[in-house]
């Protein structure tokens, strides 16, 4: 039973571009987080509510939709992609560093996957000759 919830989730996976919506939504909770977060040291309250916490959930918000958008519908990565790279550029001067450098590295990874990914099978490389690899030709030799 869990091997084969296992393979459905592996094949559903090499479908789409998982791993580049996964490093999205990853840096859209980092760049989501401190705005709203109240850090406690000791008696010390730390609260970043300006108008930066306003844009990271405008910013995060539109990172979330577009993981998911890669997750549900692979035809619209290279879409998705650009999105992602320029809002998490935007996050960057916007948003606290954008996540403290490390939301918009990971959006920005993600994006940059998101681009990238196709789901055309690889084709086999050609030879130093030109000619398609395949199994090796030897030469028979006629015994005399």
């Amino acid at each position: 039973m869990l091997l084969r919830v296992w393979r459905g989730f592996t094949a559903w996976r090499r479908g789409r571009p998982f791993w580049a919506g996964l490093f999205v939504a990853i840096g859209a909770l980092i760049i989501l987080f401190p705005p709203y977060a109240n850090l406690k040291f000791g008696d010390m309250v730390i609260s970043i509510q300006t108008l930066g916490g306003v844009s990271a959930l405008l910013i995060g918000a539109l990172l979330v939709i577009c993981a998911v958008a890669l997750w549900v519908a692979p035809k619209f990565r290279l879409a998705a992609g650009i999105v992602t790279v320029l809002l998490s550029l935007v996050a960057l001067v916007v948003t606290n560093l954008g996540g403290f450098l490390f939301g918009t590295l990971f959006s920005l990874l993600g994006g940059a996957l998101a681009v990238a990914w196709t789901d055309a099978p690889a084709k086999p490389k050609k030879s130093k000759r030109g000619a398609e690899p395949g199994p090796e030709t030897t030469q028979r030799v006629q015994p005399t």
